[in-house]
């Protein structure tokens, strides 16, 4: 025997030793109330740094733990903790199920520990968020994640402008969304690339918000840059419930759950919702704005070792806007008030439905697999003006973009439980496939929606995505642990372009490797240090790469971050991040085509900061601040800031919340000026809003008053720095008048909410 096999045998034989003296701990935890499970409780060995968290189905495994006498705890925010003794002999199974009682929220039941995922920390601050903040509207939903600011330039019906980490992200291109696994990205979209339009998730049907900022993360890929965040709905919803409001500018709103199986079948849940929203907007003309949307889950162990998920939905909404408008046709020419509107003709419809499948298969204690297929049906239609008579002096710029949509996706990922040289490993290998199929993707001239002017754009597009990735998280020490991750992309990008005689069908492939390496290190069951770092990317639009309009198919980004999470105190929670983003090319948005294109390299660095404190029981105050530097890489100085990229962001406010009777809540949202062009000539208007929310909760009626803008603070939303010419308004009103003598380039915007009074009532049963 040589020598290497000798130390091999060693090895080996020590592994089997350390086995022999340790036992296995699993269980299921469920809620007292209706017996059903409980996602993401914190399950701890006290004084040991070794901890899981439930999974769908309620279930937590503890393996290969040495044998001994331990306290185990278990907490979950809006429950009692449980802390139980147990002493486990070595190859002992132990098998401990927990009830847990709900309770007032206390952010004392958070601990921070390091465990084989310790990303999922995060996830405990959007619990919090979701519990205590005023969430009725899709709009209340992406700014849950700290540091994240929205904008609606549509009218309601286009999805937000999203900014994070110094990016302007447009409608998505640097930031991953899914719903329950669902992407809600949209590859190649007629109206922008990455295009993430959110409004068909019902607000009172969210569960769980997972978010990580950064590219650090081996099961997210395209367009993982600033940050991804995954929605997942609730698996049941308890009581039923039936939700009325309504308020100014003719606006009302129901929502209804009904639970179909009841609390009699703990291992089947099942439930329907709706929702229905209209509203006249606050614009000069009404927006006549209709949304409809529909979900049904059920989610059941069908076995002892399965766990399925079936879900649907389906939404469709339609809306008039007044679209962007330029300053000098409020300010110097007094033509529209703020909330006027040049082109009266502007706005769109889309609708989505969605399918989703998943499968859970529990194959032992220490080996989980994870099966997930998805279909999207997807339908976009919208008319803009963002120029007016820039380019067609006679009929004007109104533009109009189209497209049909089919997505076919499926999601694979096998984790198993080890030991390497005695040291918990978690393994995790995924398999994802993608294929979308754009027909009529299109962009047309048109004249009050209903006159076809010119056809500038008119195809097909086929983009498939298959990815690969390992993921492995190794306990180096009970307090140091490390994350190791490797991701493999391939494209296929197909556009065939309908306006050109001859018929072709050209095609482009890419891949792309994104490693990943994270490290934490817990200090104590109160403070956690870390450092992310790692490689992503966002793919380009298949149109622009096809045609070799870009030359990056798949821009890469490198980013690293430095933070920790902490509790000074049982009652206060704060996480404080120093990061820093290179991307390869940026894509920036084109007012007077409205499309976004790539351009150059860019290079970021920030600061996040965010702090959850419970003053008293049932008090609680809340504050993200976020700074960010960014400046394209290869211009001159003075001519390299990014468009609309944000420096300061905050938002923050003061909760009061117990059970029953008066709640109130009282919060603010902040950013600062910032460039809207490269050489800083126009500057997008910073603001500072106030909103306000008032309930009183008695037995199982919950009566609710919201302020939006409270002060009534003028402020724009959507900013652009966008060249336009005008015509002035004739006899009737109509902005078809005589012409500007020549374009102008300025600030054009969409103005925010003013004063916005709303009410219900809601029931639950």
């Amino acid at each position: 025997m040589n020598f290497s096999t000798k130390v091999i045998f060693l090895l080996l034989l020590f592994n089997v030793v350390a086995l022999a003296h340790s036992g296995n701990i699993r269980g299921v935890v469920t809620d007292s109330t209706n017996g059903k499970p409980l996602q993401f409780v914190n399950v701890m060995l006290i004084s040991t740094g070794l901890g899981a968290a439930t999974n769908e189905a309620g279930e937590y495994f503890l393996n290969n733990v040495p044998e001994g006498t331990y306290m185990l705890k278990y907490s979950h925010l809006g429950y009692q903790s449980v802390t139980k003794k147990i002493t486990l002999l070595g190859g002992e199974d132990l098998v401990i199920n927990i009830i847990m009682k709900q309770t007032s929220f206390n952010l004392s039941e958070i601990t921070v520990t390091s465990g084989l995922n310790p990303n999922k920390i995060f996830t405990t601050i959007n619990q919090i968020d979701i519990e205590l903040r005023p969430i009725s509207s899709s709009q209340d939903i992406l700014p849950i994640v700290p540091g994240l600011v929205i904008a609606q330039h549509g009218g309601g019906g286009k999805a937000e402008q999203i900014f994070l980490r110094g990016f302007d992200n447009d409608h998505g291109t640097d930031i991953d969304i899914s719903v329950d696994g669902i992407p809600v990205n949209m590859v190649s979209h007629a109206h922008g690339q990455g295009y993430a339009d959110l409004h068909f998730l019902i607000p009172e049907t969210i569960g769980i918000v997972d978010f990580n900022k950064g590219p650090y993360y081996a099961d997210h890929g395209d367009f993982n840059t600033t940050g991804y965040v995954d929605f997942q709905t609730k698996n049941n919803i308890g009581n039923s419930l039936i939700k009325i409001e309504g308020g100014q500018f003719n606006t009302f709103r129901t929502v209804a759950l009904v639970n179909v199986l009841g609390s009699n079948s703990p291992n089947h849940n099942a439930y329907l919702a709706a929702e229905y929203l209209y509203t006249d907007g606050y614009f000069d003309a009404p927006l006549n704005f209709n949304r409809l949307n529909f979900f049904a889950k059920y989610t059941g162990r069908v076995s002892e070792l399965n766990l399925l998920s079936i879900s649907a939905s389906n939404f469709s909404t339609k809306w008039d806007q007044s679209g962007q408008i330029p300053n000098r046709a409020v300010e110097d020419y007094k033509w529209i008030s703020r909330f006027g509107a040049l082109d009266k003709t502007e706005g769109g419809n889309t609708g989505r439905t969605n399918i989703n499948v998943k499968l859970n298969t529990t194959v032992d204690n220490s080996t989980f697999l994870k099966n997930q297929v998805f279909y999207t049906n997807y339908n976009f239609t919208l008319f803009s003006n963002f120029t007016f008579f820039l380019n067609d002096t006679t009929n004007g710029d109104q533009i109009h973009q189209d497209e049909n949509r089919q997505i076919y996706g499926y999601k694979g990922m096998l984790t198993h439980l080890s030991k390497l040289f005695n040291k918990d490993l978690q393994s995790a290998v995924g398999l994802g496939i993608r294929y979308d199929a754009v027909r009529d993707v299109a962009l047309y001239n048109t004249l009050g929606r209903n006159i076809l002017i010119r056809t500038k754009a008119f195809g097909d597009v086929d983009e498939t995505n298959i990815n690969i990735f390992y993921d492995g998280s190794l306990q180096i020490t009970n307090k140091l642990s490390l994350n190791l991750g490797l991701r493999y992309d391939y494209f296929i990008f197909e556009y065939i372009d309908n306006t050109k005689e001859k018929y072709t069908n050209p095609a482009k492939k890419d891949g792309i490797f994104s490693p990943k390496l994270n490290l934490f290190y817990h200090l104590n069951n109160n403070a956690q240090i870390y450092l992310k770092s790692g490689a992503g990317f966002h793919s380009n639009d298949a149109r622009s790469v096809v045609y070799n309009e870009v030359k990056e198919s798949l821009p890469r980004a490198l980013g690293i971050d430095i933070g920790s999470v902490f509790k000074p105190s049982e009652n206060i929670f704060i996480n404080i991040a120093g990061w820093f983003i290179y991307l390869e090319s940026e894509l920036v948005y084109v007012g007077d085509e409205a499309i976004v294109e790539p351009s150059g390299a860019t290079r970021r660095y920030g600061l996040d900061i965010s702090l959850r404190y419970q003053i008293t029981n049932n008090f609680y105050f809340d504050f993200d601040y976020n700074y960010a530097h960014g400046r394209f890489i290869n211009e001159p100085e003075g001519a390299n800031f990014i468009p609309l990229a944000p420096t300061h962001t905050s938002i923050g406010g003061l909760t009061y919340k117990p059970l029953f009777g008066w709640a109130a809540s009282l919060r603010y949202r902040y950013i600062s000026d910032r460039p809207a062009n490269e050489d800083n000539s126009v500057t997008a208007l910073g603001y500072f809003i106030c909103d306000a929310a008032i309930s009183y909760r008695f037995a199982s009626i919950e009566v609710f008053i919201k302020l939006e803008n409270l002060f009534n603070t003028e402020w724009n939303e959507a900013q652009f720095d966008t060249e336009s010419r005008l015509r002035a308004p004739d006899e009737n009103g109509d902005f078809i008048g005589e012409l500007e003598p020549h374009s102008i380039s300025e600030l054009h915007y969409t103005p925010g909410s003013p004063f916005w009074l709303r009410g219900g009532v809601s029931i639950t049963f």
